[in-house]
């Protein structure tokens, strides 16, 4: 196959992925084709192709954030799904109505999203939501096991350090982590999951009432676990890598 043909054959592989995930770069569409969907395609092509098409996500320096290194102080490692979870609060401009509220909550190891809440205001209930949410899914049987804790990360808001919103954390077994002021690192894994939706969500799309966009938000977290690969788990899906752990750990316990 000339290079020609082969451009053009890779050209229409890119097309789709674009048309439905506009913000992603080159980096992210190879690792969908080799790792979704199984094509064997070289990183380089990728990118020539891209830019040859005018398909590269141009960068917004005015949205590069600035570190103080003297302030950088490390965080937790999780070494374990459901071992730290953090919650973080966006919001959203709804065309005709106002502005939506979403809280998630995001597992720091396999990275996926396992619960979450959107309301017309931002309350310690709703935030709790997002927790029950997060519980049901990944403890639907049983409540935690006494041999494995679970930390919940936020930052120092009005609704986590609630006196509802620590009472419940309580009666739940989680315990609670607040990222200190002057360290911008330590909620860092939930606000670039935020910042994922706001690029390959929020803004590649337009909502026109509240249900169309819970509805679709519905829709984006399910791909999101199930379809989208991350390099920091090796390019697995978050509910793929959570399932090779839990094999991975039962095994342990048997052996």
């Amino acid at each position: 196959m000339t290079r020609l043909k082969e451009d053009e054959r890779v050209l229409s592989l890119i097309s789709p992925i674009k048309a439905e995930q506009p913000a992603w770069g080159y980096r992210m569409v190879w690792a969908y084709l080799k790792y979704r969907l199984g094509h064997k395609v070289n990183k380089k092509r990728i990118y020539r192709i891209m830019k040859e098409h005018d398909l590269l996500v141009k960068p917004n320096l005015r949205l590069k954030s600035k570190h103080d290194n003297q302030n950088n102080r490390s965080k937790p490692r999780a070494t374990r799904p459901n071992q730290f979870w953090g919650i973080d609060m966006t919001k959203i401009m709804i065309e005709y109505f106002g502005w939506l509220y979403l809280v998630v909550v995001l597992d720091w190891y396999t990275k996926k999203i396992v619960g979450y809440s959107i309301s017309v205001r931002s309350k310690a209930g709703d935030w709790l939501e997002a927790i029950n949410m997060a519980c049901n899914n990944q403890f639907p049987v049983s409540i935690l096991r006494k041999d494995h804790e679970l930390f919940l990360v936020s930052d120092n808001g009005s609704q986590p350090t609630s006196l509802s919103f620590m009472r419940a954390c309580s009666v739940m077994e989680i315990k609670q982590i607040f990222a200190s002021y002057n360290n911008p690192r330590g909620n860092a894994d939930t606000e670039r999951v935020i910042k994922t939706i706001k690029h390959d969500f929020i803004w590649a799309r337009e909502f026109h009432s509240v249900t169309e966009f819970t509805e679709q938000f519905s829709l984006w977290v399910d791909k999101y676990n199930t379809d989208r690969p991350h390099s920091t788990i090796g390019y697995r899906t978050p509910c793929d890598f959570e399932k090779e752990q839990l094999v991975l750990s039962t095994k342990k316990c048997l052996a």
